[in-house]
């Protein structure tokens, strides 16, 4: 025996979310029908008619938009109703485009059963009354064919089958009688299906209207009157064009009304409303056209939804956001401070000497510890600044193979550390690229690094270059631990680590690959992993777009190095071990060096003691280094060079500008960065 029941095909690739519409929709007299993919469901299509689809966006392999698409291409499915079920806002233009493809309405997770009930009865009942009525037409067909049939006969047998055809009217007038009667109870019954979705407009927690083609309102539903503060039986307002909205949106949204309305075309917007209270909500508000037959609009369905409980979620996360990004600059801040000495006291050993031996060793492993947490925390910031548009790529012609050169340089610690065999494969001439000569050597050596950790020692690692379709292409091979396929694409997302590797690697936070990736898009680039598994080594392939070659220029001759000369240097920090160590180590490198705890005592000392070069932390107490260096520059002018160090880099010291300063170096600083400073010293002060 056939089901009769209406058929509704539940499309989801989570089998919990498809158990949970079962059970929500499981007490209507529905017959439902599971499909896990877009693939699955147009098979299932196939096998038999459906009252309504519930599909959902984001599947993998063919998400929800696409086989929404391919559904409406079958003339047999081109007006199956579709909701589309998301978790996640979606953008102005993806509702346009499910629209677009037949959507009549969202449902977003998490699901409201009551919504949804309501929403899929009303398309059920509309399914059954278009199946009612193509039984009707059926049977007024076949009623037609037997009149037919009976006025053949009476022009073929005339008088002789007067009788026969007598009885063949008397039977078909029975028939016309039996479908008057169908037609007074189908017309009844429409009379209560238009009472039955007034009902259900008045239990949706939305606000539901019409409304005739000139924004003329011809019906709202009881939430429209319950937020306005009208009775059901007053007045209800008058036009969409006269809605009582915010001053701050009223106009935008009349003017997108009126020109929609114009154009018949769907509109969407929000918007707060003011309500009976007093009080201003946010809403937003969908509104589609229903066209005749001739395609003329003959009136406007819309819903308006309460979002002001989503609207102010979205504020607090903004909120949480930023104190998550302060947050982030003063770790940056606090970490880097006591990082500063212990650089500095590093250095200063290796310019003392230590004899070979454990101390030696011991120096070689704070060295290398102290390079890799300033790496996770300039990193850690990295991510905060990509996130919120603060990285400014210095762009410049480059080669690849300078910077690869660069990045193995910074790698080569952990390399020699863990035995591995380094494979360079580069091309014989040079691949010329445009971008950030420090970025894409952090990106390049973020992978390198990437692929020490994870190796076992004494194993290759391969670097290989190739240009290809434009393209400069750089694959780094190791063959350590591998990588599930399900994590290939996850691994760039910021804090993730493969969890079965986790005890193999050194540290780390997980946020190296996220670096490459997003380091590469505002290149231009493109990053993708590859990997057979776990203990099958994994591969990185970064595509560069390459520049066009440009005639080759004659480098100039190298100038002979300068010996280091001495300088008069002033130190003003009011941290201690970070003042004595800098100090010291300068000393070593035989500068004069003095130390003053504060800007007061920088100022002091600056008059007294007449210093070339200035070197200021920012945060001080008494008076800060931009007010230091303000009076600093008031009273010396050019003739002193003055040289922010901080553990602010430049974009997180909060202030508008470091013009006073003739450099800015964050905590801890190279050896080299400063000696180079140091020496390119103007000579009018050099001379001072």
């Amino acid at each position: 025996m056939s089901d009769d029941k209406p058929r509704i095909l539940l499309v989801d690739d989570q089998p919990a979310r498809l158990l949970s519409y079962e059970v929500i929709l499981g007490d209507l007299p529905l017959t439902l029908v599971r499909a896990n993919s877009g693939e699955e469901a147009l098979h299932k299509l196939m096998g038999g008619e459906f009252a309504v689809i519930l599909l959902d966006v984001n599947m993998p392999d063919m998400d929800g938009f696409e086989t929404a698409s391919l559904i409406h291409q079958h003339p047999r499915f081109e007006k199956t109703p579709i909701i589309f079920v998301t978790g996640v806002h979606v953008t102005d233009l993806d509702e346009l485009r499910g629209y677009k493809l037949g959507a009549v309405d969202y449902v977003y997770i998490p699901v409201v059963p009551e919504i949804l009930r309501s929403k899929v009865t009303v398309l059920v009942e509309l399914y059954n009354h278009r199946r009612e009525l193509q039984h009707l037409n059926q049977s007024l067909a076949r009623t037609n064919i037997k009149l037919e049939q009976a006025n053949s006969l009476l022009r073929d047998e005339k008088t002789r089958e007067l009788q026969a055809l007598n009885a063949t009217l008397a039977q078909a007038n029975g028939e016309l009688a039996a479908t008057n009667l169908t037609l007074q109870a189908e017309s009844q019954e429409r009379g209560l299906a238009e009472e039955r979705m007034r009902f259900l407009a008045d239990t949706i927690p939305s606000i539901v209207w019409t409304c005739a083609p000139d924004g003329l309102v011809t019906y709202a539903n009881r939430n429209w009157h319950e937020y306005y503060g009208r009775p059901v039986s007053g007045a209800i307002p008058t036009s969409l064009t006269r809605l009582l909205l915010h001053p701050d949106e009223a106009d935008g949204v009349s003017e997108l009304v009126q020109r929609s309305l114009a154009a018949g075309e769907k509109f969407e917007f929000e918007a707060r409303h003011l309500g009976g209270d007093g009080e201003y909500a946010w809403f937003i508000t969908r509104a589609v056209p229903w066209c005749d037959a001739t395609g003329r609009v003959a009136s406007w369905f819309g819903i308006t939804t309460n979002i002001n409980e989503q609207k102010e979620m979205m504020e607090r996360l903004r909120d949480s956001d930023r104190r998550k990004d302060e947050f982030l600059a003063i770790l940056g801040h606090e970490l880097r401070n006591p990082l500063a000495p212990i650089r500095n006291a590093v250095e200063v050993m290796h310019l003392v000497g230590l004899p070979p031996g454990p101390l030696q060793t011991m120096r070689d492993m704070i060295d290398r510890q102290v390079t890799q947490l300033t790496r996770l925390v300039d990193d850690l910031l990295d991510v905060s600044r990509i996130t919120r548009g603060k990285i400014e790529l210095k762009r410049e012609e480059l080669t690849l193979t300078d910077v690869l050169a660069r990045a193995i340089e910074v790698s080569r610690p952990l390399i020699d550390s863990r035995e591995l065999e380094l494979e360079l494969k580069l091309p014989p001439v040079p691949m010329p690229i445009v971008g950030d000569v420090t970025r894409l050597a952090q990106i390049f050596g973020n992978l390198v690094n990437n692929a020490a950790k994870y190796s076992p020692p004494q194993s290759p690692v391969e670097i290989e270059a190739a240009a290809l379709d434009g393209e400069a292409l750089v694959i780094v091979r190791d063959r350590g631990v591998g990588i599930p396929p399900d994590m290939l694409d996850r691994i760039f997302q910021p804090f993730t680590q493969v969890e079965a590797t986790r005890g193999y690697a050194q540290g780390g936070l997980g946020i190296g690959l996220a670096l490459v990736r997003q380091l590469l898009e505002l290149h231009g680039g493109r990053v993708e992993a590859c990997s057979a598994g776990l203990g099958q080594g994994s591969e990185f392939r970064v595509h560069l777009p390459l520049r066009a070659p440009q005639p080759a220029r004659e480098a100039p001759a190298p100038s002979p190095a300068e010996p280091v000369r001495a300088r008069r240097i002033l130190i003003a920090d009011d941290n201690a071990d970070a003042a004595a160590s800098l100090a010291a180590m300068l000393r070593l490198q035989g500068h004069e060096v003095h130390i003053a705890v504060d800007g007061v005592e920088a100022i002091e000392l600056t008059g007294r003691l007449r210093p070339q070069v200035v070197l200021l932390d920012l945060g001080m107490p008494r008076m800060d280094g931009y007010e230091a260096a303000s009076r600093l520059r008031a009273a010396w002018g050019p003739d002193l060079m003055l040289i922010a160090l901080t553990g602010w880099s430049r974009d997180e010291t909060g202030r508008p500008s470091l013009h006073d300063f003739d450099a800015h170096r964050v905590k801890p600083v190279a050896p080299d960065d400063l000696a180079g400073l140091l020496a390119g010293l103007r000579p009018e002060i050099a001379a001072a």
